[in-house]
């Protein structure tokens, strides 16, 4: 995936009309794009997108341009929800995850045993999250990111699960997310998100941060000029009474309008960004879960966790206090919850 914010949002647009696209360098994307989508977009079903103005037969693309304003309302005809399912040829074994159980999944203060691992598929919901930011100018962008609907955690890696189109079924009528979830979701979707969105604003709030400081620079040497001249003025004359208290009005003044000044700056500088769940991909992966029991002291709790066939590895658990991504973690005292080691130290 590219790292150029604008290629990268495209790229999951594209994959998510079942595209392909493929990064050549930071700012030049090659897309395939299916024949229908291709037309409604009126693009070729397969051309070179970049960001510099500078590539030979490409299409040049900015946060403004037609291609990024047509993406958005086509998945805007798609609708929220869409959900698909992937076949696996393999065997999903429930044996032997003792060893894997152990290397993945370390908590430091207690146990992790395995009881049972049941092949049972899991559903991750590829989150799509749209922005728009504004402060001098006005940029829009997305951010995607995927959340594993079993055990809350995000982002997760589904390795090539969906590399092979052909292994993609539609699910026409995907079983709906229940309220409760959502509402545990809605604040770790809102920090991944909110994480997210300021990656891609990173190098335009630097840029921001540089303008402003140039400009403060220039107002303050303007007005502190001003105000120089005004102390100089009443030194060299040795003004007092009605002439002094009219230069000291004047440098007042010119204190105010600077400050007057500095304000409307940092009103022009500051970065305004509204965000909000554009669409949800709801992905059936086959898994094998693996049911576990966490021991602290005489506390025993049962957990799940998910072995993915496509990365083979026993995917990471969620830190209850912090909601971030866990492999080696401490189990608290009360109810053997997963606290992450930075969280563990500040938990006085």
């Amino acid at each position: 995936m590219s790292a150029d914010p604008i290629l990268s949002t495209l790229s999951d647009l594209v994959s998510l009309y079942d595209g392909i696209a493929e990064a050549e360098d930071e700012h030049v994307m090659t897309v395939l794009l299916p024949a229908p989508i291709a037309n409604q977009l009126n693009l070729p079903e397969t051309a070179t997108i970049a960001t510099q103005a500078n590539i030979p037969d490409s299409i040049f693309v900015t946060y403004h341009s037609e291609v990024v304003q047509q993406f958005t309302e086509l998945v805007g005809r798609r609708g929220t929800v869409s959900a698909i399912a992937i076949q696996y040829e393999g065997y999903l074994k429930t044996t032997g995850f003792e060893k894997q159980l152990q290397q993945f999944l370390r908590p430091q203060n207690g146990l992790i045993r395995l009881i049972e691992a049941t092949p049972k598929p899991t559903r991750y919901l590829w989150c799509h999250v749209d922005y728009t930011a504004e402060a001098d100018e006005r940029r829009i962008g997305m951010v995607s990111f995927i959340v594993n609907e079993t055990t809350q955690v995000t982002p997760v890696d589904l390795g090539d699960a969906l590399f092979w189109k052909s292994d993609q079924v539609p699910v026409e009528q995907p079983e709906a997310l229940s309220a409760p979830f959502l509402e545990a979701l809605s604040p770790l979707l809102e920090r991944i998100a909110a994480q997210q969105v300021q990656a891609n604003l990173a190098n335009w709030r630097m840029k921001l941060e540089r303008a402003k400081a140039r400009d403060e620079d220039r107002l303050k040497t303007y007005y502190g000029t001003m105000g120089e001249e005004i102390q100089r003025k009443m030194r060299s004359r040795q003004l007092a009474g009605d002439d002094a208290s009219r230069e000291l009005a004047r440098l007042s003044a010119t204190q105010q309008e600077l400050d007057r000044k500095l304000a409307d700056l940092e009103e022009r500088y500051a970065l305004k960004v509204n965000a909000s769940l554009y669409s949800v991909l709801v992905i059936e992966v086959p898994t094998v879960h693996l049911h576990c029991e966490l021991v602290r002291k005489k506390i025993k709790r049962p957990i799940t966790a998910v072995w993915n066939p496509f990365t083979k590895i026993i995917e990471p658990l969620r830190c209850e206090k912090t909601g971030v991504p866990v492999e080696e973690f401490y189990l608290d005292d009360t109810a053997a919850q997963i606290i992450a080691t930075e969280a563990w130290g500040q938990k006085g």
